[in-house]
């Protein structure tokens, strides 16, 4: 028999609203609430920044395929995804696998206003960790959303959250989740 995907994957940009929707769709769906960074973080023993400057992207990325191949059995769980954790083919095939993609979906400009003032984005640097323009900001996000998006794309679930409200957004996801569960479960006993 085929395993219920009670495992809820946010994706999307950084900035995109993953950290602080997450727990509150979270609650709305009786499930418990990580967050795969800080989860990193705590595991590593420093920020997600140092750990970008002492060992680069590609460490960081096999401490996040570690830490979705010890989440991927867990049940009734939302996990708020790092925004380049489907670079990763192994990533997104645990992913796919164990649970449910929810891309959260913001325009770069949304984005480049919400991370404008942020310094722990490394990937948002300049070259000699100079801060950027906002336009400049926006230039790169838009310039690694067109990397991404192909992935973003193919999340079972997609809702935009530049424009309403928390509370209204969580609402949506928790119905669509609801949904779309329901929806897996049928077509699983069906099999």
């Amino acid at each position: 028999m085929k395993k219920q995907h009670s495992l809820i994957f946010l994706t999307g940009f950084s900035g995109s609203g993953k950290s602080t929707i997450g727990p509150l769709l979270a609650n709305s769906l009786g499930y418990d609430f990580l967050d795969l960074d800080l989860s990193i973080e705590k595991n590593a023993g420093k920020p997600i920044t140092r750990i970008f400057a002492d060992h680069g992207e590609a460490y960081f990325r096999g401490l996040e395929l570690e830490a979705l191949k010890g989440i991927r059995e867990q049940s009734n769980l939302v996990v708020s995804l790092g925004g380049g954790v489907l670079d990763s083919d192994l990533s997104y095939e645990i992913i796919k696998a164990s649970g449910t993609l929810v891309y959260l979906k913001s325009s770069s400009k949304t984005l480049a206003r919400r991370l404008y003032n942020k310094s722990d984005r490394p990937l948002l640097k300049g070259e000699n960790e100079q801060r950027l323009s906002f336009e400049e900001i926006e230039d790169k996000i838009n310039t690694i959303l067109s990397k991404r998006e192909a992935r973003y794309e193919r999340a079972k679930i997609t809702v935009m959250t530049d424009v309403k409200r928390i509370g209204s957004t969580v609402e949506e996801l928790t119905r669509k989740i609801e949904r779309y569960l329901r929806k897996a479960a049928v077509a699983t006993t069906d099999l």
